[in-house]
């Protein structure tokens, strides 16, 4: 991992996680998830260096769950509509305490 795009992000966004075991690949969606959720900026800076902002904006629309406010923010700075996001679609069609 030395050396890999997981070794300059802060260590608590994997405090779960066996960083070793982590690929920047195979597991793209769940470092985008912990970046832009509970990251700093230099952290975003570096997943921007690594993955390019092209395919950062199109993986992001596919992360399953986005807290609001983190949602907002990636619309705003990638300038893609909420409604575009997977988990904006998502939320809308889930009835988590069955009200009619």
């Amino acid at each position: 991992m030395e050396g890999t795009v997981l070794s300059r992000l802060s260590k608590y966004l994997f405090w779960d996680c066996n960083r070793e075991m982590l690929d920047p690949k195979a597991d793209r969606n769940l470092i985008l998830e912990r970046v832009f959720t509970r990251g700093t900026e230099n952290d975003e800076k570096e997943i921007f260096n690594y993955y390019g902002k092209d395919l950062v904006r199109n993986a992001v629309l596919d992360i399953k769950y986005l807290d609001k406010k983190t949602l907002n923010y990636l619309s705003i700075i990638l300038n893609i509509p909420k409604e575009k996001f997977g988990c904006y679609k998502q939320s809308l069609s889930e009835n988590p305490f069955g009200i009619s």
